[in-house]
């Protein structure tokens, strides 16, 4: 692959990072004791939530094409069907947390900068999106902005069941 930026890496980078603002907002005044309460209901917590997108988002460079190191619980505590404990000690701390998911998308998208546009127009076929979306660029556009912004919902149904103000 060569290091030339095409349409598609920009815009996928572009969304994501205003995603990824919306999350450290949303984060941004939340007390470190509460990061993985979830104050007797099933609500995903902070926690749970950021450390299950890091999780994706370097699932979304391996699609691609990129080299990853998972941890070994990883899979474990992070992929689609993992459940959400209120067990701070199984999690990363607040700003732990918070930098993991952050150098997570930030090493995605430097190497959704690399990507020729040619990667972006592969088939899914052979992933587990195959028949949900055509290509990975469709699949890297959700993972990267789509998926995000869905959990940065339940961030914000978290606050409130939390008792906190919405985020500004």
């Amino acid at each position: 692959m060569t290091a030339t930026q095409n349409p598609a890496a920009s815009t996928i980078s572009g969304s994501a990072l205003f995603t990824e603002k919306l999350m450290l907002t949303i984060c941004s005044d939340i007390e470190p004791s509460k990061f993985a309460n979830q104050f007797g209901t099933t609500i995903n917590h902070p926690a749970f939530v950021l450390g299950h997108l890091a999780y994706y988002f370097a699932v979304c460079k391996q699609l691609l094409g990129g080299e990853v190191v998972f941890k070994d619980e990883d899979n474990s505590l992070y992929a689609h069907g993992a459940d959400c404990h209120e067990d701070a000690s199984i999690y990363l701390e607040k700003e732990a947390a918070i930098q993991h998911c952050k150098t997570r998308l930030e090493e995605t998208l430097a190497f959704v900068a690399t990507c020729d546009a040619e990667v972006f127009e592969r088939s899914t076929a052979g992933t587990p999106f195959e028949g949900r979306m055509e290509t990975l660029g469709q699949v890297a556009a959700f993972m990267l902005s789509g998926h995000p912004a869905f959990h940065i919902g339940q961030l914000s149904a978290w606050r409130r069941i939390a008792g906190m103000n919405p985020a500004s």
